[in-house]
Parts: structure tokens; sequence; C-alpha cells
């Protein structure tokens, strides 16, 4: 009895991922998959196109919103509406502030990135990926719905 112990422990053991329960009827098959676009290579109008993407949505909505937001968490501090740490002061709160800024500032600048992406010719595999994307995910209005006001 204590040899067919051991040998269901082998078994239950014999599973190397992080399953709860360790048997092998838990455990996800092994596969050797890649990304079909793993090795996809961008072309010129795609690469000009998310590297303006890239630079205006830093300049113009990722700096602005930085600064606002931290410059207003300052204000606040030192005008006593927020607390500064009592060992580092106001710099984990104006720092946060200034990351939560930045993530905003890339947040509110998808649309139009998006949209840059969208008017990519008709020869780009990412531009004809965005506008099928844009097609399944935004349906036209339906015009014989009517619109309550």
């Amino acid at each position: 009895m204590s040899e067919e112990k051991k040998d269901n422990d082998k078994e239950e053991e014999d599973c190397s991922c992080y399953a709860t329960s360790r048997t092998k009827k838990t455990c996800p098959p092994i596969r050797n998959v890649t990304h079909p676009l793993r090795y996809y290579e961008f072309t010129q109008d795609e690469m000009k196109a998310l590297e303006e993407c890239d630079r205006e949505s830093f300049y113009r909505r990722c700096v602005p919103f930085s600064t606002a937001f931290a410059t207003a968490t300052y204000a606040a501090i030192k005008t006593g509406y927020l607390a500064g740490h009592p060992h580092f002061g106001m710099v984990p709160k104006v720092v946060t502030a200034a990351l939560v800024g930045h993530v905003l500032g890339r947040l509110s600048s998808s649309a139009d990135c998006d949209q840059r992406l969208r008017e990519l010719p008709e020869d780009s595999r990412l531009g004809n990926l965005m506008r099928q994307y844009y097609e399944a995910n935004n349906s036209p209005p339906d015009p014989n719905k009517k619109s309550e006001k």
C-alpha cells in the first residue's frame, strides 16, 4: 500500500505547473505557440504614424497633464488641503500626481492615435487591422431608433 501511495505522489509531483492542487488534470497543456505578428516589420508609414502619435501624446497631453496635476498637488500641500508625508514631505504625493497626469495624458490621446492609424494607406496591415477592429466594435447608429431628449 505504501508503494502505491508513493507512485501516486510521483504522479502528482510530475506536474511542474503552479496549479493549486498539483495534479496532472489541472495542469494546462504545454504548447509552443508564437504570436502571428511576432516577426512583423512595420512599414515606413506605420512607423511615422506611431512616432507622431507617441511624440504628440507626450508633448501635447502628458507634459501639460503631469505639470497641472503636480502643481495642483504642490499647492494643495502648501496651503494645507493635503498633508505631506511625515518623513518624505510632499515628494511622494507630487510624484504620484505627475505619474497620474502622465497616464491620463496617454489615455486621452488614444482616440486621436487610433484615428491616425485607421487613416493609413490600404496596403498597410496595421491600418487594415485597426479599421476592422473599429468597424467590429463601433457599429453605426441605428437610423430607425428615435433619439430621446
